[in-house]
């Protein structure tokens, strides 16, 4: 068994090796939000806030007016006469900003280059959740009974998949220019 895994990481050692990097760098930010940024500072209610008000402005573009807070709720947002969304901690896309960064920092490349990418991948992601909590709130609207399928499964396929793209873009963008 022993010889199989020396030899599997012979053969990929590359692969492995990105592996062990993304892991690392991964667990090391995710460590720093976990510890140090989400106890001691504001930045998932920066996060929910800045979510929150975006999509409020985009549901109010739509021409639907805006359900009114009611104090159980403090991250609660929605369409006048439906029970509207809650967005908590988990929904506002940190987690996926720093496993989009952590993937970009250990990929090849000048660290401008990863910061060009990095920053605007960042603003996308978040701006796409933005586009998911106004969706929920159209669907929590029109159809109510499939908002936890939607939540769960529909867009986290698409903020995932979104992510990924990202990814792929970095990745060819490197191989055309080799920065």
């Amino acid at each position: 068994m022993k010889e199989k895994i020396i030899a599997f990481y012979k053969s990929n050692s590359e692969a492995v090796q990105f592996v062990i990097k993304l892991l690392v760098v991964y667990l090391i930010l995710q460590g720093l939000y976990d510890y140090v940024l989400s106890p001691f500072t504001s930045v998932d209610q920066w996060l929910i806030g800045s979510i929150i008000s975006t999509a409020e402005k985009g549901i109010q573009l739509l021409g639907y007016e805006l359900l009114q807070s009611n104090g159980i709720y403090k991250y609660h947002m929605g369409i006048e006469g439906t029970s509207g969304v809650v967005i908590g901690n988990p929904c506002d896309g940190l987690s996926l900003f720093i496993l989009y960064a952590a993937f970009v920092i250990v990929f090849k490349g000048k660290w401008w280059v990863k910061l060009l990418f990095i920053i605007p991948g960042i603003v996308l992601i978040h701006f796409l959740n933005v586009a998911r909590v106004i969706s929920l709130a159209l669907i929590v609207k029109y159809y109510p009974d499939t908002l936890d399928f939607h939540h769960s499964y529909t867009f986290t396929l698409l903020v995932y998949a979104f992510t990924f793209l990202l990814w792929m873009f970095r990745i060819r963008f490197y191989k055309k220019r080799m920065i």
